[in-house]
């Protein structure tokens, strides 16, 4: 039941908005490829979009021809294409180190929580996982000799 008070922070496009973002994920997780085709197709396709309408820009206004138009408008992509990578390239060592600080985080946090798991138990249930691990184990290594 929503309260009157909660009215004004629940609506209808929050929540289509929510099952929106759900499916995509969705969709994301469960057809990666055909999400990452389908992303590069519109993104070709805009940048055409755009390329073509400079290029007729610059033969209609500034009297260019189509071929410099065209060269014009392929350098100009690849200068900002070699920007983008370089600024990408020069930020790198930060994301990476950033990544490998978040990666050992979450580690620590988990190795931290199996911890308080193990330390929770009781005796009989600790001898019984160390049993079935160790069973696990020799189960393994005689099936790998045989």
């Amino acid at each position: 039941m929503i309260r009157k008070s909660d009215n004004a922070n629940f609506s209808r496009t929050t929540t289509i908005k929510a099952l929106l973002f759900i499916g995509l994920l969705i969709v994301c997780i469960k057809f990666p490829v055909e999400t990452l085709h389908f992303f590069a197709g519109v993104a070709h396709t805009v940048y055409e979009s755009v390329a073509f309408a400079v290029e007729e820009l610059l033969t209609h206004v500034f009297g260019f021809s189509k071929f410099q138009a065209q060269m014009f408008v392929f350098y100009t992509s690849c200068a900002i294409g070699a920007g983008i990578l370089y600024r990408m390239a020069r930020h790198l060592p930060l994301w990476l180190k950033q990544a490998k600080r978040y990666c050992i985080q979450c580690c620590e946090r988990l190795r931290q929580r199996w911890q308080a798991y193990w330390d929770m138990l009781p005796v009989l249930q600790k001898l019984q996982l160390l049993v079935v691990e160790f069973a696990f184990l020799a189960g393994s290594v005689g099936y790998m000799l045989v």
